[in-house]
Order: structure tokens, then sequence, then C-alpha cells
């Protein structure tokens, strides 16, 4: 296998590396570590360099002290530069004073040669080079191009005195060959690579451009290396403001456990890692107002292997509107429970002088104290008891409504013979059917079995079920119950060959205080309240309830119930409650100041 394209790169990358490790922690920005990272490598190689140009130009080196001098400036010189290199974060004056260093070395070796060498003046005019390869800007070109004019100086004068002579052997034309060589690959890869990060900067300015909002790039430690162009317009300050600071330094402090959190699933490769925080931002008015913005932050699945690319959207409006829909839901709750605690209240109180009314209009029928003189006496006393009754079942039925809704409604399951409660049911409804000429039956046989069930509640859907057909039916039709199970659900349902309802009517039918009006229910007395109890009592048990009807040819209803009984859920936990800013905080700088004390 060729050397060139196994071991070659191989050295690259293993001087590259330990290039890196020379870099200082404190530098946070991929940039700047990538300057430094070539800086050092520069350190590392300046002493080479200096020392050929030395064996080129001096002949003394036979000599113990000439070697040992060399030891230290190839050894030596670059570790005290690297070294320096690794505690500092701002690096400008540390190159400077190893540009000056180089310089001053060119010079003393061109000084104190015997003859003008041309690999010296070459490396003093590469100077500049050098600097760009390190630096890549136009300041550096500037800076080093006058120590450069400095040394060239120095040498032309040494020439001079000298005579002008030029001592040029094989060595040294070798070694100046091979370092302008080196000069002009470098110089073409750094231009190449140049462009091609132009040419990418310029996609990701584009892809940046065309996301709804800032993409920062965040190292593994949390420190900002980059942002896109809109985070000025986002967070009110500079980009050179923010990159190499802690991102963390701006979310608020309510917020910093979530975002520590998500930091560490970015550093454990979590996939699609997202949170919600409020990241501190700086209002574009003269007063400079500061205030929290709620942000999403959001990973891109494939980031950088030093970092992390992060997509931060302002879902301030976002979160305003969760804020105002659950005021408006806990609003619409708190008038629903108030509704609920006043039917209740008033039921109960109503409940209490209807028993007596109920009590002493039986007492006065029964005669207990005495005939009643008048049958309209009689007439009038049966109709406050009839009129006191059907009031007291309408309070009944509004408070079972009300416990259904409120979930207080006690559902106490057993075990029981489903057949009993049909002939039960049958037995207390048949009065009321044999008076309006209505058949009613039931085809429940006793195969049926036992349902684990309430079994008050599952008489009381039967006897709203029935009542409602019957009521609904005219004379000569029929009322029906039937069962069966299917799977492990009991299926029953009541059907009647009554009045039917319209299928525009079925939707509001189980809604409290609905009823169907047409000619033939205003003539019943009703509330509404039945099918809605029947409703809740049957969602109580898990169960479904579908009615099936067609006008002038009746009404079904079906009802399914598990068999083993209602389903116990578990207790919700309940989270801590935080509180929350409120929506309007968000923009305006002044509802956080307490917030930007403790932030």
């Amino acid at each position: 296998m060729p050397i060139h394209s196994v071991t070659l790169p191989k050295i690259a990358d293993a001087f590259r590396r330990h290039c890196k490790r020379w870099v200082s922690t404190s530098v946070a920005g991929a940039a700047e570590r990538d300057r430094d990272a070539r800086m050092a490598g520069a350190f590392l190689v300046m002493p080479v360099l200096l020392a050929i140009a030395l064996l080129t130009s001096h002949t003394l080196f036979s000599e113990a002290g000439g070697m040992l001098s060399l030891g230290v400036g190839v050894f030596a010189l670059p570790m005290i530069f690297c070294g320096a290199l690794s505690l500092v974060r701002n690096s400008t004056i540390l190159a400077l004073a190893a540009l000056a260093s180089y310089g001053a070395a060119i010079g003393v070796i061109g000084g104190t040669g015997p003859s003008a060498n041309l690999l010296l003046w070459i490396m003093a005019a590469a100077i500049p080079l050098e600097a760009w390869f390190v630096y890549r800007s136009q300041k550096s070109l500037v800076t080093s191009a006058a120590i450069a004019a400095t040394v060239l100086a120095i040498l032309f004068g040494v020439s001079m005195w000298m005579g002008g002579n030029v001592t040029l052997t094989a060595f040294s034309l070798l070694a100046s060959l091979g370092y302008g060589a080196s000069l002009l690959a470098r110089t073409a890869s750094a231009l190449v690579a140049r462009g091609h990060a132009a040419r990418r900067d310029d996609r990701v300015a584009d892809l940046e451009n065309a996301i709804e909002g800032v993409v920062i790039g965040l190292g593994r430690d949390g420190m900002i290396n980059s942002l896109s162009c809109k985070a000025q317009a986002h967070f009110g300050m500079a980009r050179s403001l923010l990159i190499g600071t802690a991102l963390l330094d701006r979310v608020h402090i309510s917020d910093r456990v979530h975002f520590l959190s998500f930091l560490s699933d970015l550093r454990a490769g979590v996939a699609g890692a997202s949170t919600e925080v409020k990241l501190r931002c700086v209002a574009a008015s003269a007063a400079h107002t500061v205030r929290f913005a709620t942000y999403r932050l959001s990973a891109v699945p494939h980031s950088q292997s030093d970092g992390f690319v992060v997509v931060a959207s302002d879902i301030s409006s976002t979160v305003a509107d969760r804020f105002a829909l659950e005021a408006a839901r806990t609003q619409v709750e708190t008038v629903e429970i108030t509704k609920g605690r006043f039917l209740a209240s008033v039921s109960h109180e109503l409940r209490t002088p209807l028993n007596s009314i109920i009590g002493f209009s039986d007492v006065l029928l029964q005669e207990i104290c005495g005939k009643l003189p008048d049958a309209r006496q009689r007439e009038y006393v049966e109709l406050v008891h009839q009129s006191g009754t059907h009031l007291l079942s309408v309070v009944n039925a509004i408070l079972d409504v009300s416990k259904i809704e409120a979930g207080t409604y006690p559902i106490m399951a057993e075990s029981f013979a489903f057949k009993d409660a049909v002939t039960m049911v049958h037995d207390m409804m048949a009065h009321q059917a044999s008076q309006k000429n209505v058949t009613l039956c039931d085809r429940v046989g006793r195969h049926i079995g036992a349902v684990v069930a309430d079994q008050r509640a599952i008489q009381q859907v039967l006897i709203n079920l029935v009542s409602n057909a019957v009521k609904f039916t005219e004379s000569g039709g029929v009322v029906t119950i039937d069962a069966g199970i299917h799977d492990d659900m009991l299926a029953f349902s009541v059907s009647d060959t009554g009045i039917g309802i319209a299928e525009a009517d079925l939707q509001t039918l189980g809604q409290p205080f609905r009823q169907v009006q047409n000619d033939y229910t205003r003539k019943h007395e009703g509330t509404g309240l039945g099918l809605a109890t029947v409703k809740g009592l049957i969602g109580l048990h898990g169960g479904q309830m579908d009615i099936r009807s067609r006008p002038g040819q009746g009404t079904v209803v079906n009802v399914l119930i598990p068999l083993a009984g209602p389903r116990i859920e578990p207790v919700p936990f309940e989270p801590v409650n935080i509180v929350e800013f409120r929506a309007d905080s968000d923009s305006e700088g002044g509802s956080h100041a307490e917030a930007r004390k403790s932030a």
C-alpha cells in the first residue's frame, strides 16, 4: 500500500490532535479553537525551521555548545509558547510575541552568519503568509508585514555590510526549494478550503434564514459556539457578545433544571430531545428593557462531533394562548362546579319541606285524623300529594345529575341476578302501563345470570327507560325489555312502538334539561333529566348507550355494561404546583422585575 495514502494522513491527523491538546479549555468558540490549534502547530514547526536555517548558515555545530543551543531552540522554545497557549483565553498577545521572536531569530541568524542565506530571505518574506495561515484575516497580514519588513531590512543591511556575498550550497538550495514548495501547497490548500467554507456558509445561511427561529451551535459544555443571523432580532444583542458565553446564563432561574436536563439528554444522544425555557432578551427600545420570552429548544438529529445544533423557536404567543385557554377552561369548570353546588344545595333544601307536604297530605288522604267532609277537599289533597310527589322526583333527579357531573355519585358494585332487577322494574311499571293500555313485557331469561354492578343504579336506569317508553307510547302499543350477553358485556335494551324521535333530535338526547318538543311531548310532564341520569349512570359503570329511533315507528335504547363490574381507575398523580408567569409577562419587561433580580 502506498506510503503517501496511509502514513502521511495518519501523521497529519495525529499532529492535528496533538495541536488541539494545547488549546485552552476556556476558549469556547469552534472557530477560535481551530485558530489556536493552528497557532500551536506554528509554534511546534517554528523552531524546526529556525534550526534548518541555522544549519544552512553556520558550520560550527560540531561543537557541543552549538548542539546544545540547537536542542534548546528546537525543544524548549515551542514548549514555552504552547504551555502559555494552554493557559490563556485570548492568544493575540502571545501570537504577537511568538511572531516577534520568530522574526528576531531570523534576524540574529542572518546577522551572525558569514554570508547571506537564501532560505532566511524566503522565511522573512513569508512571515505575513505564516501569520495568515493561522489567523486567516487581513489584519494579521498588515501586522505581520511590518515585522517582515523590519527583518528584511536587517538582512539587507547585513548583506550590504558584508559586500553582498551570497553563499548558495546544495543543502541551502534544497531547504529553500522545500520551504517554498510547502508555502505554495499550504496556500493552495487554504484557499480551496476557504472557498469551500464560503460556499458552505452561504448554504448554511440560506438554510438558517428559512428556519423560523435561532440556530444555536452549542458546545458539549453548554457554551454558545455559533448563532444564526436572526439571533440579534430575537435576543436584542449582537451575536459577537453572545458567542463564547454560556446559554445557561440566559435561562431564567426557574427553568435551569429543565435546561440542564435537556443538555444531559443531548450528551446522552437522546433522539428528539426538546424543552421549553424562558430566555432573557433585551427589548428594542431606548431603555433596553429586559424581558423573558418562552422558547422551545429542539436538537437537530445530526449534530457536530464537538457539540450540538439546537433550534430555538419563540413560542411566547403559543404559551400566551395556552394560558388563556387554561384560564377559560378553569373559568368554565368553576361555573359548572358552582352550578352543581347550587343545584345540590337547593335540591337538598327542597327535599325536607316536600317530604313534609307529601307525608301530611298522605295522612289527610288516609283520613287518620278524621274524614274529609267535602269531596273537593279530598281532590285538593290528592292534587297536593301528586304535585309534591312529582316535585320530589324532580329534585331527586337533579341531585343525581349533579352528583354524576361532579363525580361524587357513589357506585357500590355487587353481584346480583339481572333477571331479578328486571322483574322488580316490570312489577313497578306494570300499573302505569295498564292505565295507558300499553303492553309491558320482558324477554330476559334466567340464563343471563349475575352481573357485577350497582343494583340500585341499574334499576334506576331500567325504571327511567321503561317510564319514558310507556309515557311516549300510545294506547295499544308495546314496550319490551330484552337482554343478552356479548363477549364480556351485558347487553340489554328497552324498545317501544311509540311516537319515535327525529334524527336531528337524537343529538341532543341525554343532555340535562333537554326535551324533544312536539305536539305529543307537550302533553306530558318532564324535565329532560331521565336520559341524562341514565347516560351518567351507564358511564360510571364503564358502559355505553345507543339510541335508535324513527318517527312513528318507535325507539330502541341499547345499553352495554361490563359483566365483571366497572373498572376502578387509579388516582392520577398530582404534580407539584409550579407558579407560571402570566401570559402578558412575556411581552412587558416591567412584570418581570422580580424575576430579573433572581435571574
